[in-house]
C-alpha cells in the first residue's frame, strides 16, 4: 500500500508539502483510493500509524530527516514527487512508469530537510527544535 500526504479530500487532490502535518493523507490499495484524514499530531506517529497498516510505499514533496529515517527503519520505500505541483493521480502515474526518484540513505541530502540546508546556516540547531510539546 501507498501513502501520499494531499492537500485536500478531493478526487484527484495535489501532493502536499506537509508530512507530519499533512491534514490528508490518500492511502492506495491496488486500484482504491481512499483519502483519510490525518488524525496524529507528529511525523513519528503518522509512521508509527503506516507501519501498523502495513504502508510499504511513501510518496513525498517534502519532508524532515527524523520521520525519513523512521520510514527507513521501518523499511517503508520513500518516492520523491518531485518540485513542482504534481497531483495525485499523476504522482501515483510516475511511480508505475519508475519516473519518481527513490530516496534512501545514500541520495536523501537531497531530498530531505536536514533543518540548515535551505537557508546557508546560522539554524546548526534547527532540526532539534521539530518536536513541538504543546502545553495545554
Amino acid at each position: 500500500m501507498i501513502a501520499i500526504p494531499v492537500k485536500t479530500n478531493k478526487e484527484n487532490p495535489a501532493v502536499t508539502t506537509l508530512f507530519g502535518k499533512a491534514k490528508w493523507f490518500a492511502i492506495v490499495d491496488g486500484d482504491t483510493i481512499t483519502i483519510e484524514k490525518n488524525e496524529t499530531e507528529s511525523g513519528r506517529a503518522v509512521v508509527d500509524s503506516f507501519i501498523a497498516r502495513g504502508i510499504d510505499k511513501v510518496i513525498f514533496a517534502h519532508m524532515g530527516g527524523n520521520p525519513f529515517m523512521l520510514l527507513q527503519k521501518g523499511n517503508i520505500e520513500c518516492y520523491h514527487a518531485g518540485e513542482e505541483r504534481v497531483l495525485l493521480q499523476e504522482a501515483l502515474e510516475k511511480l508505475k512508469n519508475g519516473q519518481l526518484t527513490k530516496v534512501d540513505g545514500t541520495n536523501m541530502a537531497q531530498f530531505v530537510e536536514q533543518g540548515n540546508m535551505h537557508n546557508g546556516g546560522g539554524h546548526g540547531d534547527h532540526e532539534h527544535t521539530h518536536d513541538h510539546h504543546h502545553h495545554h
